[in-house]
């Protein structure tokens, strides 16, 4: 006599089934869009580094990156500079009318430090042909070295105080050019800083770690080491 699965037993079966699929599932489609994610930021990224090259060959100044942004005086200038090498690149300017489809660009990013804060993202920037959006950024030193100081901020973005009451100051010499910001997948969400928006610093000689780190750096760079993707998950 031959042995069948009763209908109980079957019912039963597939019921374990799709528990362990919702549990999984889950997973499965997180790792894959960390995986589209990685992607598309190197390879945005690897653009970026390309658009310093192709400046450095214009001004013939190999190795210095500083010709792109000390010819610019606003950041409208600089961002223009950065879209003559991006090819179907669409400049949406600071003055961009009211109206304007430029002004979805406007949108916040939640920081990847600090305790449930954003940054705001603004005007000027560029649209990239596969939806992704860059925002070039003038630093204020100019690319020399220059004394600077601010307020220190404790593990969660709050100001920190000695014994006394008194703000807890950090000094420093920096001497940047600007920051890239670039968000892979433009103003749809998720918005967070080191899953879908990233920024680094650039210098005349090299680029790497912005000043103030809280916008993915630290994320990209582990993408760029073969590494995972790093956000505040809190």
């Amino acid at each position: 006599m031959k042995k069948a699965f009763t209908m109980a037993e079957v019912l039963i079966t597939l019921g374990i089934i799709g528990v362990v699929a919702a549990m999984t599932m889950p997973i499965v489609i997180g790792k894959y869009q960390e995986h589209e994610v990685k992607v598309k930021a190197k390879k945005n990224y690897s653009m970026l580094m390309q658009v310093l090259d192709l400046a450095q060959a214009k001004y013939d100044t190999a190795g210095d990156n500083s010709s792109l942004f000390l010819t610019a005086t606003t950041n409208d200038e600089l961002t223009r500079n950065f879209a003559e090498y991006l090819p179907g690149g669409f400049v949406c300017y600071s003055t961009a009318d009211s109206n304007s489809a430029c002004q979805k660009l406007k949108y916040k990013v939640r920081r990847s430090a600090y305790l449930n804060q954003y940054e705001q993202l603004s005007l000027p920037a560029i649209v990239l042909p596969d939806g992704g959006v860059v925002y070039p950024k003038l630093s204020e030193y100019k690319c020399v070295p220059t004394a600077a100081s601010g307020v220190s901020l404790d593990e969660d973005g709050n100001q920190k105080y000695d014994a006394d009451g008194n703000p807890v100051m950090w000094h420093d010499v920096r001497d940047d050019c600007g920051t890239v910001v670039f968000d892979v997948n433009g103003p749809k969400e998720p918005n967070k800083a080191g899953f879908d928006v990233f920024q680094f610093g650039v210098w005349r000689d090299h680029t790497g770690r912005p000043y103030w780190n809280v916008l993915g750096y630290s994320s990209l760079a582990s993408i760029l080491s073969g590494g995972e993707l790093i956000f505040n998950r809190r």
